[in-house]
């Protein structure tokens, strides 16, 4: 969720600790150059073992992922609480369409949440994904980390939250500087974390939350996390402490049907 592809450089994550603090007041937005992940996959790995022992790993991992943000600071439990609508603009919107579309159809079926996606609408959307091909593109409001203004911009997400509901989410993706690849494995990365994602998970390659590596589409941790983040017993506010027993209780519920 930053100025980045797949990848961020430490600069980058200033951007969403200080929209994070102030969620829906405007805050100083910093970009950085471009860091693409080293490599792109078809999906993340299963972690070791039988899914059944996969429980200590979900637990840490669904902690890191949705009770944290970027610069590991515990969180609520954040999410949408009813539709959503993604609305795709830009110059370069109508090529990566279908590409949001598939991701938006997985997504609503691992949540239950109903994910319309609008071509090119004269409205922003409740996920609003703004893809260019202009090379030069930057997001009039975004100043480069480094103080170098002629880097190249490629990606940020921008949410807004109240009280652990997700009320907006803003993606700029920049495929004039990147390959088709890193777009797609761009728009993966940012869509799923726009579900309630705010933190990362460096060295756990089985998730896309790794921004170490892209994919292409979702693994198995993932679709654990997303269905346990959106099962009704975790509600919209509820604090780290209260919410972290129910999450091991929906994981070890989980967990013995999660081979993809």
């Amino acid at each position: 969720m930053r100025q980045h592809t797949a990848g961020a450089s430490p600069s980058s994550r200033s951007v969403l600790l200080a929209l994070l603090l102030l969620p829906l007041a405007p805050a100083p937005v910093l970009g950085s150059s471009v860091d693409l992940p080293a490599i792109v996959l078809q999906a993340p790995p299963d972690p070791d073992g039988h899914p059944s022992q996969w429980l200590n790993r979900a637990v840490g991992l669904f902690d890191q992922g949705a009770l944290a943000n970027e610069t590991r600071h515990g969180r609520p439990v954040t999410k949408w609480a009813g539709a959503i609508g993604i609305a795709v603009r830009g110059d370069a919107g109508s090529e990566w369409l279908d590409r949001v579309q598939q991701i938006a159809d997985d997504l609503a079926d691992l949540t239950g949440q109903q994910i319309t996606v609008e071509d090119n609408p004269l409205w922003a959307g409740d996920i609003d994904v703004y893809v260019t091909n202009r090379a030069s593109y930057w997001p009039f409001f975004v100043e480069p980390a480094s103080g170098v203004k002629d880097e190249p911009f490629t990606c940020i997400a921008l949410p807004s939250t109240v009280n652990g509901e997700i009320r907006g989410w803003k993606i700029h993706i920049n495929a004039g500087v990147m390959p088709p690849d890193g777009v797609s494995a761009c728009l993966l990365e940012e869509i799923f974390q726009s579900m309630g994602f705010f933190g990362e998970t460096p060295g756990h390659p089985e998730t896309v939350l790794d921004d170490d590596i892209g994919y292409r589409e979702l693994g198995s941790m993932d679709r654990l996390l997303l269905r346990t983040l959106y099962d009704p017993r975790l509600s919209a506010g509820m604090p780290r402490d209260r919410a972290l027993p129910l999450v091991r209780q929906i994981l070890r519920e989980n967990l013995p049907d999660q081979r993809r």
